[in-house]
């Protein structure tokens, strides 16, 4: 996932980086491995993309190094990682039977102390080595049963480096990307209510509404639509961070006008400009309301914005929702491809803005723009 961190904060002692973490991810993170990369050391050191994954269990540890690095972090530019485990010793009874035993490689280990140090000792010996081959320093390695304010962590490297986290709401990295409008969630679960549908009857209700609209539409040729879709789409984006309320009806209409995927991938552009917040909190509003139908092109612009912003993890969240819906959504599909590679958001932009552009040049050429 990318970092959502898009301003300069110093961080050197370890409870600072642990405590930056939740607000790096979007979430607090349980028993999760968190990757922070880290560039440009010869410089300014700055942190790249932030990756979290569930903890491995025993069986599996063997190779996850190499899992890792064939995922996003294989494709990207890293001089240095700082690897952050939360949570406590994987119980291979929770794992399953086919999960249970250590991984063999380990045995020759020289960390003596791993069942009595901090838990997943051999996890981050593996980690370590696996980066260490491709040239990428593992500049700290952390442990925290769960980062909360008053936890006690502890490094892997040597005893003697230990502590306790101050209240990770008042981290510095919080505070900053509280002040750009970001929220940190209490989970990931949590942070998945913010996209999930409304009740069973409000979407009935909008269903039957788009049936009608849907029925309207229908009737006879209309060489404009397209072009009024998108002022639709723009206007209401307009309203929205003019703070004007937007009616069901008009909602209703953009929902229609972005189902039209040419109309969506003009809309794509939004998250370039000025206008990108406000189009987000537009596309939110109609991913929450949307029956499954209608769903994944809102859902694919959501997921866009927020990737562009740094919000991997609400990006993945809008694209469970379409992979729900429909998994064979094309754009849905792509956006995942993209996550998963590790494309950056401004790469992704690049992608973004030429399809927009495209999509105008097609709408001029069929005499519908």
């Amino acid at each position: 996932m990318t970092t959502r961190l898009n301003a300069t904060i110093s961080l050197t002692e370890p409870a600072d980086l642990i405590a930056a973490v939740p607000h790096m991810l979007g979430f607090h993170p349980t028993h999760s491995l968190v990757v922070l990369t880290l560039y440009d050391l010869a410089e300014t050191p700055t942190f790249g993309v932030t990756l979290r994954t569930d903890l491995p269990c025993p069986m599996s540890v063997c190779g996850f190094g190499e899992h890792l690095l064939d995922g996003p972090l294989g494709h990207r530019q890293i001089e240095a990682v700082i690897l952050v485990v939360v949570g406590e010793k994987t119980s291979s009874a929770a794992c399953g039977d086919a999960c249970a035993g250590r991984c063999q490689s380990l045995e020759r280990s020289t960390v003596d102390d791993r069942d009595t140090g901090a838990p997943h000792a051999d996890l981050i010996e593996v980690i370590r080595d696996a980066f260490h081959r491709i040239g990428v320093v593992t500049a700290h390695a952390l442990w925290v049963p769960e980062i909360r304010a008053g936890a006690e962590w502890e490094c892997y490297a040597d005893p003697g480096c230990s502590g306790v986290i101050a209240d990770p709401r008042g981290s510095a990295v919080g505070a900053a990307l509280a002040a750009e409008g970001a929220v940190t969630f209490g989970s990931r679960d949590e942070l998945r209510t913010l996209v999930a549908p409304e009740s069973d009857e409000a979407l009935a209700r909008w269903s039957a509404k788009l049936d009608l609209l849907a029925e309207e539409r229908a009737e006879g040729y209309d060489p404009g639509k397209v072009a009024r879709d998108v002022r639709t789409v723009f206007a209401a984006i307009e309203r929205v961070g003019s703070g004007a309320a937007l009616t069901e009806d008009d909602l209703l209409r953009v929902l229609v006008a972005v189902s039209d995927t040419r109309v969506r991938d003009v809309a794509l552009g939004t998250a370039l400009g000025d206008a990108a917040r406000a189009a987000e909190e537009l596309w939110l509003t109609l991913v929450r309301k949307a029956p499954d139908p209608e769903l994944p092109e809102v859902a694919a612009l959501l997921a866009f914005s927020a990737y562009l912003r740094g919000e991997g993890v609400l990006a993945s969240a809008a694209l469970e929702r379409i992979e729900r819906a429909q998994p064979d959504h094309r754009l849905g599909i792509l956006l995942r491809q993209a996550i998963e590679a590790g494309i950056s958001p401004a790469d992704l932009a690049v992608i973004a803005r030429d399809a927009a552009e495209d999509a105008q040049i097609m709408l001029e050429e069929d005499g519908a723009w």
